[in-house]
């Protein structure tokens, strides 16, 4: 699990999330930013993809685990929102992972033209 002091704020969430930039992945929707001092995400899932909590914690928690594992060690100072878009949640975490990923390539990338 991502640590806490690697987690938005709901204070920095609302006043952060109007500056950021996107990036689409199929049913995800990254909002990202620079920040000064250290990383930090937060993955939003609706209750319209799933009315239980249940599901919708699991795919927070599997989130959160693929930004712990792939971004955290590699990507410094940035600020990370995922929404879900999508219609119901993804059963394989291959797809999370591969979303992340995209998302990491083009981060990386768009950084170095910097």
């Amino acid at each position: 699990m991502l640590p806490q002091k690697h987690r938005f704020t709901s204070k920095n969430f609302e006043f952060l999330r109007r500056k950021m930039k996107s990036f689409r992945s199929k049913n995800f929707l990254f909002l990202y930013g620079p920040d000064r001092k250290k990383s930090h995400f937060a993955a939003v899932v609706s209750k319209k993809t799933d009315k239980r909590a249940v599901q919708r914690n699991r795919l927070r928690r599997q989130l959160y685990e693929q930004f712990r594992i792939n971004l955290l060690p590699t990507v410094t100072n940035l600020n990370l929102i995922c929404l879900y878009k999508g219609d119901q949640i993804p059963e394989n975490p291959a797809e999370i992972q591969n979303a992340v990923e995209e998302f990491k390539q083009f981060y990386v990338r768009k950084v170095k033209k910097s």
